[in-house]
């Protein structure tokens, strides 16, 4: 869908926190397109639903920057941020104020993704001469796409103001938050239609789209969420007996531009490489700074690095080398080539301004980039439904089945098996550790999985050597389970019907 990818400049750009004035919102403009007069035809349908799936693009939603880096990974301390920006400042040190405006800005972008969703889900839905079948897999597609959404606002927020209308300047926007119980509820009821619907895999143009296989996945995450073990067993199970996904045998070939669409990536935000609005910027983000351009491109700000610990996290061999094929395929430190461009070595002594740690992540920077990349972000991969049926496994009694799942994984990696006669925590752990070394700058590994099992505050406290100075016990939002992210004061200031989350004011 990369052709596809534009922000359309309709009514689903109305949100319940949009910024426009109610008269303004009267105007019925008729040299210009709104939702009375534009779901026509089955372009028109579809259209509607390219602009659900571009939300998924700003690095407030799915576009691994804030949520990915910012939220889960440097919450977590595995990823440094360099660039010293006020707001990733107060995130990494577990300050956040309701004022930070990260958190305001991934708030609000993801909630214009629900708005976008329930104006194609209500329009089509009413559309009269088309064709049934594409009308059906259009609105399947736009649930899919809500239910992701409001995963990411309950997963970080709790329970938040569920809407499922489009809304209108006639609307009350004064909407109380729903319980955490039915937002979970309806993400599921969402994903389940859409399974029903959608199809095991696209072809030709529409390749990127979301399947039945990502919506399965997204299935078992939310029934992770809820403790629902056995569930999340049968829907994994119900991946695997799809046949089409599986784990690369090189972990690097899983990010590469050349390679997407491959077997192990479920969905991932789509990304078109240029000037035209649909790239993405995470290869400057990566690439260090101060590096010939000729590796590099157009910019280069190595904005989040590993942290030396989490390097150091690695298994290594009887002579203290690293083991784990995925630091080869994925990191570079001082001296070593860059896997794709042999030419760039990085130096004995890496420039402070390169990376603070003396790491770089190459996940995503490829080759030097003129303009904004089209590396796509991954949102759901196959390696993560494994490690999320290994923890259901274990949870339902079958710890040596689960066992048999991380292995999958270390065996990628290159790493030796571990015994299948682990005991239910010893596996617990195993599955933890496989999550933190596979998906570093991803969506998932980091603090959500680890919040999700309580098990955050131990793994900051034995992990992060700056603990000491995070003075969490005297943070109260940081006491809670699960730990949520505050209400924005922004989005409180347009709609006092919220009320806060515990330790937090407005």
């Amino acid at each position: 869908m990369k052709t596809g990818f534009k922000y359309i400049m309709l009514l689903v750009s109305i949100s319940i926190f949009s910024s426009c004035t109610k008269d303004f919102l009267t105007l019925t403009p008729k040299d210009q397109l709104t939702d009375a007069n534009f779901f026509q035809t089955e372009k028109d349908a579809q259209a509607a639903l390219t602009g659900v799936y571009g939300q998924l693009q700003p690095n407030e939603t799915y576009g691994v920057s804030i949520d990915a880096a910012d939220i889960e990974w440097a919450m977590s301390g595995d990823l440094y941020e360099m660039d010293g920006a006020a707001a990733r400042i107060e995130i990494h040190s577990l300050n956040l104020p309701s004022s930070n405006t990260k958190i305001r800005d991934l708030y609000s972008q993801t909630y214009i993704g629900v708005s976008r969703a329930n104006l194609t889900i209500s329009s089509v839905s009413k559309m009269e001469g088309l064709n049934e079948d594409v009308k059906a897999k259009i609105v399947a597609q736009a649930k899919f796409l809500r239910a992701i959404y409001y995963y990411r606002l309950v997963n970080y927020f709790g329970g938040v103001p569920l809407v499922l209308e489009a809304l209108d300047a006639s609307s009350n926007m004064e909407i109380p938050r729903a319980s955490a119980a039915d937002v979970w509820a309806q993400v599921e009821k969402d994903l389940n239609e859409a399974i029903a619907v959608l199809p095991p895999k696209w072809q030709g143009n529409d390749l990127g789209r979301v399947t039945k296989g990502a919506a399965l996945g997204f299935l078992a995450k939310t029934y992770l969420w809820q403790q629902k073990w056995t569930e999340a067993v049968r829907v994994s199970e119900e991946i695997n007996a799809l046949g089409i996904y599986n784990i690369l045998p090189n972990f690097r070939d899983v990010f590469l531009e050349t390679n997407e669409g491959n077997a192990e990536m479920l969905f991932a935000t789509q990304f078109r490489g240029g000037n035209d609005g649909e790239g993405s910027n995470i290869v400057y983000r990566t690439a260090p700074r101060g590096a010939p351009a000729a590796f590099t491109g157009s910019g280069a700000w190595s904005n989040f690095v590993p942290q030396t610990h989490w390097v150091q996290a690695f298994e290594k061999d009887q002579n203290g080398r690293i083991k784990d094929d995925r630091y080869w395929r994925a990191i570079i430190g001082p001296g070593e080539p860059h896997q794709d461009m042999a030419a760039f070595v990085m130096p004995a002594s890496v420039p402070a301004g390169w990376s603070k740690s003396g790491y770089i992540l190459t996940k995503y920077w490829q080759k030097a980039t003129i303009g904004n990349s089209g590396v796509n972000a991954p949102v759901l991969r196959y390696a993560e439904v494994v490690l999320n049926y290994a923890e259901a496994l274990n949870e339902v009694g079958r710890s040596q089945d689960a066992m048999i799942q991380v292995n999958r994984i270390r065996t990628r990696a290159k790493l030796d098996p571990k015994p299948l006669t682990l005991s239910k925590p010893a596996v617990l752990d195993a599955i933890f550790y496989e999550r933190r070394m596979e998906f570093i700058w991803e969506s998932a590994g980091a603090f959500s999985d680890l919040n999700r099992r309580g098990r955050f505050l131990d793994f900051i406290r034995d992990n992060r050597p700056n603990y000491q100075t995070l003075d969490v016990a005297n943070k109260p939002w940081l006491q809670t389970k699960p730990i949520l992210l505050p209400i924005p004061r922004e989005a409180w200031e347009r709609n006092r019907a919220l009320e806060q989350n515990p330790g937090y004011t407005f």
